[in-house]
């Protein structure tokens, strides 16, 4: 079993080691941008999509203002309001019941 050389008009990915075309920008097969300038701009756009902010760094009214990522989701109040009734209604039965059944020696 014979290997064949590579022809001499390519050269290895410098990630993949694959053989790639000396002229090419980015690898057929791992994908990696191989040129500087290229890879610089992906870089920018993947920041710019990404932005690094830390959570409630200002709240929704700054990260509008500052364009990063596009509409701000809305917090749903209702659904706040909501949770809290019920959960809070939950508790309703056991403080009745606890009031009937108290002590009433010590507790009025």
């Amino acid at each position: 079993m014979e290997e064949t050389a590579a022809p001499i008009s390519t050269i290895d990915c410098p990630y993949c080691s694959e053989p790639i075309n000396p002229k090419s920008k980015k690898c057929k097969h791992c994908g990696e941008i191989l040129d500087p300038q290229m890879r610089e701009i992906e870089l920018l756009k993947s920041q710019r999509n990404a932005p690094q902010v830390f959570m409630n760094a200002g709240g929704g009214a700054a990260a509008a203002a500052s364009g990063f990522g596009g509409p701000v989701k809305r917090f749903p109040h209702w659904l706040h309001i909501l949770l809290v009734i019920v959960t809070g209604g939950l508790w309703l039965p056991v403080y009745i019941l606890m009031y009937l059944f108290r002590n009433k020696r010590y507790y009025y």
